[in-house]
């Protein structure tokens, strides 16, 4: 398992915080732009990244970032 920090950048014009997730990372995920990605707080101090689909018998790659 990969294991990538990443730091959150904010946009100069909006002040909207910003993700930016590597390409080797969507790769790996299976993930694309456009993608709708959800975040879920796991309430341990992780989150869970998995890209939302629509097929329910389907399952998402997942990506989980601890806290650091």
């Amino acid at each position: 398992m990969n294991k990538w920090t990443i730091t959150v950048e904010e946009d100069p014009e909006t002040k909207d915080l910003i993700l930016p997730l590597p390409a080797d990372m969507l790769n790996q995920m299976g993930w694309d732009f456009g993608d709708i990605i959800v975040w879920e707080d796991l309430g341990n101090g992780s989150f869970s990244l998995s890209k939302k689909t629509d097929d329910v018998n389907k399952e998402a790659p997942t990506s989980v970032i601890n806290k650091q």
